[in-house]
C-alpha cells in the first residue's frame, strides 16, 4: 500500500501524451502491444548509427574484455557437484558462483579467443556505455510515446546492458521460460539487436499474450515440456524474433519469454528496463551517466534518468 502511494506521488508531472497525439502507426504499434504483448521497429536497420554502435561494442567486448566479473564458466561446471545449481537453471548471486568456483574474474582474461574458448561463457555481460549515441539509441524519440501511452506516465530507465550470448551446455537463467517479476502491473522492456538474429545464434521467443494468460505462474522458471502443454512449438502464440540487426522489440516481460539458446556463432541484444518511478525510497543505480552525456539528450530523454545515476 506504502509503495503503490510513493509511486503515485512520483508519477505526479509525469503524465504520458494524449494519444491523440500519436501517429496512426503509433497508435497501431501501441494497441498491438496491450494486445499481444509485444512490438517490433525495425528503424535502425542497415543504418550508419547502426554501424557505429557495433564498432564500438566489437571494441569494447573482444579488445578492451570490458564485461561484468566475476563471469560463468561453463567449462568449471561438474554435473555431479553442481547439480543443484544446473537444477535451479544457475538461478545464484555472482559471489555464490564464485565461492563454487564457477567463474573467471578479469585477471584470468588475457585475450577474447582465449576467454571464449577456455571458459566457454554462455554470456558476456557489459553495461551501458556511456554516450548520448548509446542513450539515445536507448531512448529512441520514436518510440518513448508508446512506452509512455502503455505504462500510462514517462517511466524511469532503471536498467540498461547488453549481452553477447554463444552456445552452452547448460541452460543459464534467462534462457529458461520465464517471467519477470521487476514490478507486478508496470513493466516494459526494449531489446535491440546488434546483430542479425538467426534460428541459429538464439533467437528471443515470447508467448504473445501471456501478460492477461496466467495459466502458467508462480514459478521462477519453467521447462520446455511445461510450456508445451500449453503453447505449441511454432504455435500462432510463440514470437521467434529471427530479425535482421537493427530491430527494437518492446515487449511486457511480465510475459513468458526466454532467450533462444544459440546453436552456432553468437548473439548480441542490448536490453533496456523501464519503470515507475518511486518517490523518497532510492533505488540503487545499475547503470551512470555523466552530467556531459546527459547534456546529449533531449528533456524528454533526459527525464527517463533516474537522479541517483547522475554522476558528476
Amino acid at each position: 500500500m506504502l509503495k503503490t502511494t510513493l509511486e503515485k506521488v512520483a508519477r505526479v508531472g509525469r503524465g504520458a501524451p494524449s494519444e491523440t497525439a500519436l501517429t496512426q502507426t503509433q497508435r497501431a504499434q501501441l494497441a498491438k502491444l496491450r494486445t499481444e504483448g509485444y512490438v517490433a521497429f525495425d528503424h535502425l536497420v542497415g543504418t550508419e548509427k547502426l554501424a557505429q554502435l557495433q564498432a564500438e561494442l566489437a571494441q569494447r567486448i573482444e579488445r578492451d574484455l570490458d564485461f561484468e566479473y566475476p563471469c560463468l564458466a561453463q567449462t568449471r561446471i561438474d554435473p555431479e557437484r553442481d547439480a543443484d545449481m544446473i537444477a535451479s537453471n544457475f538461478l545464484a548471486t555472482n559471489a555464490q558462483l564464485k565461492a563454487r568456483n564457477l567463474t573467471f574474474d578479469r585477471s584470468d582474461a588475457k585475450d577474447y579467443a582465449q576467454v571464449v574458448s577456455e571458459f566457454e561463457p554462455s554470456s558476456l555481460k557489459t553495461f551501458l556505455p556511456e554516450t548520448p549515441q548509446w542513450l539515445g539509441t536507448w531512448l529512441d524519440p520514436t518510440i518513448l510515446p508508446i512506452v509512455e501511452a502503455y505504462m500510462g506516465f514517462r517511466p524511469e530507465l532503471t536498467e540498461a546492458y547488453i549481452r553477447r550470448n554463444f552456445p552452452a551446455k547448460f541452460v543459464v537463467m534467462n534462457h529458461a521460460w520465464h517471467r519477470d517479476r521487476n514490478h507486478p502491473t508496470h513493466l516494459l522492456k526494449a531489446f535491440i539487436f546488434l546483430n542479425d538474429c538467426t534460428l541459429d545464434n538464439g533467437p528471443h521467443h515470447y508467448i504473445a499474450g501471456s501478460v492477461q494468460d496466467r495459466r502458467m505462474d508462480g514459478q521462477n522458471y519453467y521447462s520446455e515440456d511445461e510450456v508445451r502443454t500449453l503453447y505449441a512449438a511454432g504455435g500462432p502464440e510463440e514470437v521467434v524474433s529471427v530479425v535482421p540487426a537493427g530491430t527494437i522489440i518492446l515487449e511486457d516481460t511480465r510475459g513468458l519469454h526466454k532467450a533462444g539458446m544459440p546453436t552456432s556463432g553468437y548473439r548480441d541484444l542490448g536490453f533496456v528496463t523501464f519503470l515507475p518511478p518511486i518517490a523518497l525510497v532510492k533505488r540503487a543505480p545499475l547503470y551512470a551517466v555523466s552530467r556531459g552525456a546527459l547534456e546529449g539528450l533531449s528533456a524528454a530523454q533526459a527525464a527517463y534518468i533516474p537522479k541517483a545515476n547522475i554522476k558528476g
